[in-house]
């Protein structure tokens, strides 16, 4: 019998190897960074996978080795934005066994582009997307100098609203401000931005709107980097101005709003361009000019009036009426003789008009057809007799010649033929000595035997 090998199961040897990279200190026990070239990665809903592999390009094919690596969806959330293969990239996290397939991999908790900023690629890529959907090249809407309402979007900074109020209240406080507080930086403020911007928009009742934030950080101005403030700005139909950091900050909501200013207070000094004092003072020089114009214009109408009161037609008005009389008189006349001349020329059209009308009276037209269908009819039996005539001789003749052709005839006048096997006998090749054969008369048909046959010599 042979004696079995001692052995260990796969789960057990699973268990020892992963052991061994849980009890080191450097792969495992603490987190350390790692770079390399990203490769093998598609995109997931949950979860996201990928390998990582050398990206020295002087190292031998076989030399640039990979591993794999898993990111999860919590730790991915953090990343601002897209992968993409090819890319080189550092991450931070340890190396595990994963038991089931029985292989190890990098757990990456954090993942950094090398060269640049990873807020700085999100921007870019999120830059070229709504630029490819032409949200950059919508046609701006003029701001309104002298609006109405303006609704605010902002933080509850004190400082960003106070501005914003005292400069409204020093150019214009007749404009009323309507505040949506929100948050402005964080994770959860895109999404409270893009909601605060869709309730103006719809409120048609307002007629500019602000976004505002002061200054800070690339990653505390993020929130208006990202794509749903942008598409809220873009689908916003009043004009929108973006005040969102300082003059050399650019975000995605700049590039969509339709005017961008460098500080709230400038964004406030745009929305007011008009100030009241001037209004009011372009109100008070109009109010004056409306009265010289008014007045110069009464003074020409009363010099006018005076003008025609002095004037002979109202010193002596009889002088207007005798020459309009004249006038009237004149033309009742050419009336008169106008409407006599017209009804000259109705009277002739109506008899030229009973004279032809005459001419096409249903009962000449009835009589006409009458005796030209009498014509017809007259000339249809007359070629009908004809054809009739002609018919009956060309059957005739047709008749005589098939009854010249009939094979009875021929038979009557003494002729015969002979027949042997239902078929006619044409030469004496058709039948033998002794054969039976029938003689076809016209009346009848005679059974014959066949005693001698003889050629005719040629």
């Amino acid at each position: 019998m042979i004696e079995q090998p001692q052995a260990i199961t796969v789960n057990q040897l699973t268990k020892y190897i992963r052991r061994k990279f849980q009890a080191d200190p450097y792969i495992y026990q603490n987190d350390f960074w790692v770079t390399g070239e990203l490769t093998n990665y598609r995109l997931s809903s949950r979860h996201q996978y990928f390998a990582l592999k050398d990206d020295n390009e002087e190292l031998a094919p076989n030399e640039r080795y990979q591993i794999s690596a898993v990111m999860f969806a919590s730790d991915f959330a953090k990343v601002k934005f897209d992968l993409e293969n090819g890319m080189k990239v550092f991450v931070r996290g340890h190396v595990d066994v994963y038991p089931n397939r029985g292989s190890y991999q990098f757990y990456v908790k954090q993942l950094e582009v090398q060269g640049q900023g990873a807020l700085q690629i999100a921007f870019q890529q999120m830059y070229e997307k709504l630029k490819k959907e032409g949200l950059f090249d919508q046609p701006k809407k003029p701001i309104r100098p002298f609006p109405r309402r303006v609704a605010i979007v902002t933080s509850n900074d004190a400082a960003v609203k106070h501005d914003i109020i005292t400069t409204f209240r020093r150019r214009n406080p007749l404009i009323q401000l309507v505040f949506f507080p929100t948050k402005v930086q964080g994770d959860d403020a895109a999404p409270m931005i893009a909601r605060q911007i869709q309730r103006v928009s719809e409120d048609p009742d307002y007629d500019t709107l602000i976004v505002a934030r002061g200054g800070g950080s690339r990653g505390d101005l993020w929130a208006f980097n990202s794509e749903e403030v942008g598409r809220a700005i873009a689908a916003c139909p009043i004009p929108v101005i973006s005040s969102v950091g300082h003059e050399v900050d650019t975000t995605i909501a700049d590039l969509v709003a339709d005017d961008r200013e460098a500080t709230p207070t400038s964004a406030a000094v745009k929305a007011s361009a008009w100030l009241l004092t001037d209004v009011q003072a372009s109100i008070a020089d109009s109010r004056q000019q409306l009265y010289h114009l008014t007045k110069t214009i009464i003074e020409r109408y009363q010099e006018r009036l005076r003008g025609l009161r002095e004037s002979y037609i109202f010193q002596d008005p009889t002088r207007i009426t005798n020459q309009a009389t004249l006038r009237m008189d004149e033309l009742c006349q050419q009336l008169g003789d106008t409407m006599e001349r017209q009804q000259q020329q109705r009277h002739q059209q109506i008899q030229l008009l009973k004279t032809q009308l005459a001419g096409q009276s249903p009962a000449n037209r009835l009589s006409s057809d009458r005796q030209r269908l009498r014509s017809l009819k007259e000339l249809l039996i007359d070629r009908s007799q004809r054809r009739t005539r002609q018919a009956r001789l060309e059957l005739q003749s047709i008749v005589s010649q098939l009854q010249a052709l009939d094979p009875g005839k021929i038979l009557a006048r003494g002729y015969s033929y002979v027949t042997a096997e239902a078929q006619v006998v044409k030469s004496v090749h058709d039948v033998t000595n002794n054969q039976h054969v029938q003689i076809h008369l016209a009346d009848g048909t005679l059974e014959a035997e066949i005693k001698q046959i003889n050629q005719q010599e040629e």
